[in-house]
């Protein structure tokens, strides 16, 4: 039995992006008025235009269930902020990413389902477009194909962690259990829907793609958007993190950050929105003449705001500004830490309390949006360090890192504890660090802990166990309807 062509979304949703990467129907299921495959593959500049297709997506998709596009659907930026939201230290204060928040925009109708499916899906058909034809390209020499290969694979591995981690709980709970399809080769009508693969399997895939990558890619690139040997190994690290391959995630951090020094205290206040800052490893560029105004991550995340004499807040950056930090999250933090960016409304002491002050998007609403970052190698070197007992080592990574986060450095203590207590400090560093930048609950699965919520949390107070199904996403009930070999739902 074929798929119909028009709903199934692991194979077509997408296929034109890339194609015309300029065309306002870019994400069209299936590309009746876009460039056509041989104009697009029939020179280097083609290959680039399919490339951008991609990082747009990854920035702005406007990606729905319905006929329109939703203000909270913008990428991988939008995920990232799902992701925060559902876990322990980051609120949503009204509005979007309400559900996601209360855990509950994981249904199979949802939109909250379909985007996280639908963005990633769309990449991996576009870096499946670029890997069956680039061969094909004229002029392109050895190490352009190969390289251009090495992007590919990168951003389909990159697509396919994001899906294991959403759909399924952590690899080390369980391989063996059912993850995503894996769809490997170019999709046309009349391909077949595959089936739910184990995440043994897909974690096999992601290794391999970024096995291939590290080796082909170069260090140099166009722009920091774009995929490079760092950003490959910086992927492996946390791909090995999330499979107990200690050594080998520390092994990657550290080869990943080479050239990427850590950012100073003052550095770090500075807003998060420039991707030239020199710690950025990826990051996504921003113009002014095309970002998205409310549509944004900025729009829910910059919080700065003045008072009136009435107490009425005007917000810097106009937009939904709804994301508040948890008050328990940030008594985390020493008052001399540059990362204790939060905006306190004194005497106020519900969930309007903080708002979050790291991410201050420009004036022309050009903010970048920041991937990855050389201090999140440093916690991963430490942590993966930590658990093959190397603890001084481990002890010395955080020091490091701590030492350029203090505005008063000298009253910083190396870290004392070891073994699990020293993972546990770690992680509690990954917290303070990376906050906002997408890794609340996917930590919190990883280490298969329990979401713990209290102080001014509004929604799901208390203790959710450990490997909870209210952390991994029911599948788009579209997909399971038109894809009869997809297997089981998620419960």
């Amino acid at each position: 039995m074929k798929i119909n062509k028009v709903s199934i979304y692991t194979v077509l949703l997408g296929a034109s992006l890339g194609l015309g990467a300029c065309q306002d129907d870019f994400l069209e299921t299936v590309p009746s008025n876009a460039v056509s495959y041989d104009q697009a593959f029939s020179s280097p500049a083609g290959v680039e235009a399919a490339f951008t297709g991609i990082y747009r997506l990854m920035r702005d998709a406007p990606v729905n269930s319905g006929a329109t596009a939703s203000h909270d659907s913008y990428g991988v930026p939008h995920f990232n902020l799902t992701w925060d939201v559902m876990g322990q230290d980051v609120m949503a204060n009204t509005s979007w990413f309400v559900y996601q928040y209360e855990l509950d925009n994981k249904l199979p109708t949802y939109r909250g389902t379909y985007m996280l499916w639908a963005t990633n899906y769309n990449i991996i058909t576009n870096a499946n477009n670029i890997l069956a034809n680039v061969g094909k390209v004229p002029n392109l020499t050895e190490a352009q194909r190969l390289a251009y290969e090495g992007e590919a694979r990168a951003l389909r591995a990159f697509a396919y962690f994001n899906l294991a981690r959403t759909y399924q709980h952590t690899y080390l709970k369980d391989p063996q259990a059912l993850a995503v399809p894996l769809v490997l080769e170019q999709t046309t009508p009349q391909s077949q829907g595959q089936p739910r693969a184990t995440l043994e399997k897909v974690y096999a895939q992601i290794v391999e793609d970024l096995t291939i990558a590290e080796r082909d890619l170069q260090v140099s690139r166009t722009a920091k958007s774009r995929v490079n040997k760092n950003v490959a190994q910086g992927i492996l690290a946390r791909v090995y993190l999330e499979m107990g391959e200690w050594a080998q995630a520390a092994d990657f951090a550290a080869k990943a950050r080479v050239g990427y020094p850590l950012m100073s205290a003052t550095e770090y206040k500075a807003g998060f929105n420039n991707y030239a800052n020199g710690e950025w490893i990826w990051g996504l560029a921003q113009s002014a003449d095309q970002q998205v105004a409310f549509a944004s991550f900025y729009s829910t995340m910059d919080g700065r705001y003045t008072v009136d004499e009435k107490g009425n807040r005007t917000y810097v950056r106009r937009g939904y500004n709804n994301i508040r930090a948890n008050d328990k999250f940030v008594e985390l933090f020493a008052l001399t830490d540059a990362r204790r960016e939060f905006q306190e409304a004194v005497g106020v002491t519900n969930s309007n309390r903080y708002t979050i002050t790291k991410f201050k998007d420009l004036p022309d609403l050009s903010g970048d949006f920041v991937l990855m970052r050389a201090a999140e190698m440093y916690l991963i070197e430490a942590e993966a360090k930590a658990r093959l007992g190397q603890n001084e080592a481990a002890q010395q990574l955080v020091y490091e890192l701590r030492q350029q986060r203090f505005i008063a450095p000298t009253i910083l203590l190396k870290p004392t504890t070891t073994d699990a207590e020293l993972v546990d400090e770690i992680w509690v560093e990954r917290r303070k660090e990376l906050y906002g930048e997408g890794f609340g609950l996917m930590d919190i699965k990883r280490l298969q802990k329990p979401l713990v919520r209290e102080g001014n949390h509004t929604a799901m107070l208390g203790t959710t166990p450990a490997n909870s199904d209210l952390f991994i996403y029911m599948f788009p009930l579209l997909e399971i309807n038109n894809n009869p070999n997809f297997g089981p739902q998620n419960p």
